[in-house]
């Protein structure tokens, strides 16, 4: 028997959406990475996109459209001035995504108990801000074996979602 491309509504995917995600999506600079980035989100059935209010007129760039290709329609989308105000009303878990003295190797994300997460990215280049990184519950990073120090950040969270859902 030969195989068939199916579109995804043509499957019946095991659904567990036990633990509910969330992105706070920290500095972002690019419109067609925050595209991909929601892309990800709706794919992995995120809940909750945090975006700073500086990102708000990306949303209407030409880049972000093509490449979130309607996704942000299907998300609940909130703008944020602080991290801050965030983490004020989120109730679960904080973890981000990144290399540090202290980060866990990703695949062990898979393996948290909560039912809350929020995932935290950081700007393309620098990464996570300091400040909120000394704020976060637990830190993850990718083990890389390249000579590249990273990947893009829509890479990443595509790859952390997977290890949350599986």
């Amino acid at each position: 028997m030969k195989n068939k491309q199916l579109q995804h509504h043509q499957v019946n995917f095991d659904r567990d959406l036990s633990i509910e995600i969330s992105l706070l999506l920290n500095q972002i600079d690019s419109p067609a990475n925050l595209g991909s980035l929601f892309r990800n989100a709706e794919a992995f059935g995120v809940k909750t996109i945090w975006i700073h209010e500086a990102n708000k007129k990306d949303l209407e760039s030409n880049r972000f459209k093509r490449t979130s290709r309607s996704t942000e329609k299907n998300l609940d989308i909130i703008f944020y001035d602080s991290y801050q105000s965030v983490f004020k009303v989120f109730n679960g878990l904080k973890v981000g995504l990144e290399i540090t003295n202290n980060s866990r190797n990703i695949k062990k994300l898979g393996d948290i108990e909560t039912n809350q997460i929020l995932l935290v990215l950081g700007n393309e280049k620098s990464g996570i801000a300091e400040d909120v990184l000394e704020e976060l519950d637990e830190v993850y990073h990718i083990n890389m074996f390249g000579k590249n120090s990273s990947l893009n950040v829509a890479q990443t969270l595509g790859i952390a979602l997977y290890e949350i859902r599986r």
